[in-house]
């Protein structure tokens, strides 16, 4: 191999060595990584950003979950205005409609699970929850109105 040639070779490699060399310290980094983790995430740690994206889905999913109650107790207070036959019919939806919302507040309570990936599971299964109660309700408000 010629000089010309090697000098390249040579300073490729130095290079790759101080890469490699200085990689486990910024990595491992104790405190100086630590803090370069919180400057990026906004001052916050991992946990911290978990911690406040959970509380945050469960104020929502209370304030949805109120909201729905809000809107159950008003087709109820409308019901009273049916007629007997319609009534009898509107309260067997409302029976489904509470159980559905009571299965909603049940699983709320997996929220309160540790692991990011069970957390990530019990939130799944609110949304879905939720939004078959809400199907559930523009169904029976549907049928209210007809």
């Amino acid at each position: 191999m010629k000089r010309s040639e090697i000098i390249p070779v040579v300073t490729c490699c130095s290079f790759l060595m101080v890469l490699l060399l200085s990689w486990p310290a910024r990595s491992v980094g104790g405190e100086e990584g630590k803090a370069s983790v919180k400057e990026e995430s906004g001052g916050m740690s991992t946990k911290e950003k978990f911690s406040e994206e959970r509380e945050e889905f469960k104020r929502k999913t209370r304030a949805r979950l109120d909201e729905m109650d809000k809107k159950i107790d008003d087709l109820e207070a409308k019901a009273k205005e049916l007629s007997a036959k319609a009534r009898a019919e509107m309260k067997e939806d409302m029976q489904k409609l509470k159980k559905k919302r009571h299965a909603l507040k049940k699983e709320m309570k997996g929220l309160e699970a540790k692991s990011r990936s069970k957390w990530e599971k019990a939130k799944q299964k609110i949304q879905a929850a939720e939004d078959e109660l809400e199907e559930s309700y523009n169904k029976v408000r549907s049928h209210f109105e007809k």
